[in-house]
């Protein structure tokens, strides 16, 4: 389609969609702007997330695809800070939790329907209840994802902080169009040292440089956290007590505070 801009009706779209979704009389949480973000499936991150187990492969989800579309629609402030403390999630940040699933999926289906309007194929990446028990994370991670976008960097326990900050819901969209910079070689080397960030940032057990304040071993109301870092298993056991089926350190993300 001549003079179509897929990015800025994407935009248009997202925003749109959103504001519907607030309007709906079942629905209470209340989101910010969104950020979106694009990166080459071909992006040697990728090759290297795989590689280390930290997620799929987009080509290996969709072999057409050329470009992720990556959405970020952070909470609303009050609904971060409402979660701050206590060892139990607040009912606004649990509230949000599920009702970002519905509005990321709504999302996804806006994108698409955009992309199809200049003929262009595309895929959502995941479920919304993927989640690998053995891996302690999703077989795709919309967070990689993200990071190889360009959108922020990580946190304790694998929380993904934007410049909208950490509370929010993050996926994707991956398309055959191209809509994303080339993306720049990486050497061995430097893809190492992104590996080594990565798992220092999030504070895992055995990474890097961690420090772990005890401020944030004390917020862990799993007691997975110490200053040698955070034991995966036994925060997924506490998340899994909160949520069965997404045992996600973000349906309790009492360390996502700290640094």
């Amino acid at each position: 389609m001549v003079g179509f801009d897929v990015k800025k009706n994407i935009e248009k779209n997202v925003i749109q969609a959103i504001k519907e979704f607030e309007e709906r009389e079942d629905i209470v949480t209340k989101f910010g702007d969104p950020i979106i973000g694009y990166v080459d499936a071909t992006h040697l991150l990728f090759d290297m997330f795989f590689t280390r187990q930290l997620s799929d492969h987009p080509k290996h989800i969709y072999r057409p695809g050329n470009t992720l579309i990556v959405h970020f629609v952070p909470y609303a402030d009050d609904i971060t800070e409402s979660n701050m403390g206590n060892s139990e999630p607040s009912v606004k940040w649990s509230r949000a939790f599920t009702e970002s699933m519905w509005l990321s999926m709504k999302l996804n289906r806006v994108i698409r329907e955009t992309l199809n309007m200049v003929g262009r194929l595309s895929s959502c990446a995941n479920t919304p209840i993927d989640w690998n028990e053995e891996l302690h994370h999703e077989n795709w991670s919309h967070k990689m994802a993200a990071y190889a976008a360009g959108m922020g960097e990580f946190g304790p326990a694998g929380s993904f902080c934007t410049k909208a900050g950490f509370g929010g819901r993050l996926s994707t969209v991956i398309t055959d169009g191209k809509y994303a910079d080339t993306p720049m070689s990486l050497s061995d080397q430097q893809l190492k040292e992104a590996f080594r960030t990565i798992m220092t940032q999030c504070c895992y057990e055995g990474a890097d440089n961690i420090s772990c304040s005890d401020e944030m071993i004390n917020s862990c109301p799993g007691k997975a956290i110490s200053k040698n870092g955070i034991d995966r298993q036994k925060c997924q056991d506490h998340c899994k007590t909160i949520d069965e089926h997404i045992p996600s350190p973000d349906v309790c993300g009492k360390c996502f505070f700290f640094k």
